[in-house]
């Protein structure tokens, strides 16, 4: 297994990416009005990346899911730019390794947009929904 580090390009928010079985997983910590810290972490691969993934060091499960395809022939997609909003506030932003991504959040509503050449989709998803498709 290897890992690599990097630091995030906004201010506050570091973000550790580790490869395993060729999927990308992180953790950022955030802090919000009322929330106190806490961290975010999120995995992606392919579609087969479910509720059985590796769980963050934190132990926390993975609260809610997203996907990545093609609107015309329903093929998974990756490289996706993908952003995790919470108020209007990016939480944390990356670019998908795959076509699925699980991420592992305090109970709320956020802003899911995924950007995949050029055009930006989105949705506002619950945590506990593991099944957001996002199309293209």
């Amino acid at each position: 297994m290897s890992t690599s580090f990097r630091q995030h390009a906004r201010p506050l928010l570091s973000v550790v990416l580790s490869t395993l079985c060729m999927n990308a997983m992180a953790q950022t910590p955030a802090s919000g009005p009322g929330t106190g810290r806490y961290v975010i972490s999120y995995i992606c691969g392919d579609a087969r990346i479910d509720g059985t993934a590796p769980l963050p060091p934190d132990g926390r499960p993975y609260n809610l899911g997203v996907s990545f395809e093609s609107a015309r022939t329903r093929q998974p997609l990756a490289n996706v730019q993908v952003r995790l909003r919470r108020h209007g506030r990016v939480l944390v932003e990356f670019n998908a390794s795959g076509s699925r991504c699980l991420f592992s959040v305090p109970e709320a509503s956020y802003r899911v947009e995924g950007t995949y050449q050029g055009a930006m989709q989105f949705a506002i998803v619950e945590t506990g929904t593991l099944t957001t498709q996002l199309r293209w």
